[in-house]
């Protein structure tokens, strides 16, 4: 005696198809949620003590002048120092507004934020354009360089 299936062909490929989609969209989920997970372990975890700790760590020892040297070699400038700001925000006066764009966020933890992880708040009128891979380019003591510069930017200066 033989084991035939006797489900008709038909039967057969929409069980297929059912099995494929399910496949999909179990492999969509996954993949958002490694992008959610990754996205928040950039940012220090998801929480601000955790964000606070990365950022007290890239801050220490931090210098302007090293800082202004990294932000020229990434080219911020051609997007956000140049022109009228229509494409992206410019740093002009940003230290004196970084700290209350995000109010559970310090100046610092917000610019932070903003360089690793572009997308997690946008500035009004502005879409994400920022590259999303600075996290991964720079140590955390090249971030703090950075974003030590970055809060050079007071309307004053």
């Amino acid at each position: 005696m033989t084991d035939r299936d006797t489900t008709p062909p038909k039967a057969r490929k929409k069980q297929v198809l059912a099995i494929a989609a399910t496949a999909i969209v179990g492999f969509a989920l996954l993949l958002a949620w490694i992008m959610l997970s990754t996205a928040s372990s950039e940012t220090g975890g998801g929480d601000s003590d955790s964000l606070a700790r990365v950022v007290a760590t890239a801050m220490a020892g931090a210098d302007a002048e090293i800082g202004e040297r990294l932000v020229t070699e990434t080219d911020c400038a051609s997007c956000h120092l140049t022109g009228d700001g229509g494409a992206s925000p410019r740093f002009d006066g940003l230290a004196d507004v970084a700290g209350a764009r995000r109010p559970s966020l310090s100046a610092a933890q917000y610019l932070y934020e903003a360089i690793v992880s572009p997308g997690a708040h946008l500035v009004d009128g502005y879409a994400k354009a920022m590259p999303n891979d600075y996290g991964q380019r720079y140590s955390a003591a090249e971030l703090g360089h950075m974003i030590a510069y970055l809060l050079t930017f007071t309307d004053e200066a």
